[in-house]
């Protein structure tokens, strides 16, 4: 989380727990970071792709959420090296000018190191900052099935991905009376990036 007033996170670890012998540690990232998160996105979207100079465009659009300054947080898992990374960043609800609320895209651990945990770990770690960061409400584009471990729900806001049963949304706050009828508009690298 190397973007605009956010560094009253910067030197705690967010958690850490062991992963096989390994512990995990979940952590702001910093801008040293950012050639190691780009590698993590790519290999966890496109593992075969990667590693034949394919754009994956998921790391694209964290490098220019970053460089936009639009990544309200910013986390990596590490054991020894960088294995995952999430990035939530603002969004504008139609409804209130008050109220704060942040899309979560996307959650990425390299493969070799998936279903051991990371991404569960970097997922309740966003949800805890966003409790830190007083925002209002989390949206994410994704599996049900998955997200639903973490208390999201189905979204009726309205968002660029239209209403579907994929996008999802978490309430941290009682706000939920004020997202009736809202629409979502995302950060301007998902558009620029036809996401």
């Amino acid at each position: 989380m190397f973007g605009k007033n956010r560094s009253f996170l910067a030197t705690r670890n967010l958690e850490e727990r062991i992963i096989g012998l390994e512990i995990l540690i979940i952590r702001q990232s910093n801008k040293s970071d950012l050639y190691r998160i780009r590698n993590v996105v790519s290999l966890a979207f496109n593992p075969v792709g990667s590693s034949t100079g394919t754009k994956v465009v998921e790391a694209d659009l964290v490098e220019e959420l970053i460089t936009d300054k639009d990544d309200t947080i910013n986390l990596v898992a590490e054991c020894s090296e960088i294995i995952g990374h999430v990035l939530a960043s603002p969004v504008t609800i139609s409804s209130s000018s008050s109220l704060r609320g942040a899309q979560v895209a996307p959650l990425s651990v390299l493969p070799s190191h998936q279903s051991q945990g990371v991404g569960s770990s970097l997922m309740q770690s966003v949800i805890e900052t966003s409790h830190d960061l007083n925002l209002d409400v989390l949206f994410l584009l994704g599996d049900p099935l998955y997200y639903r471990r973490f208390g999201f729900v189905k979204s009726d806001v309205v968002s660029a991905y239209g209403i579907s049963p994929y996008y999802q949304e978490l309430l941290l706050t009682a706000c939920s009376s004020e997202l009736i009828g809202s629409s979502v508009r995302l950060a301007p690298a998902f558009l620029k990036l036809g996401l």
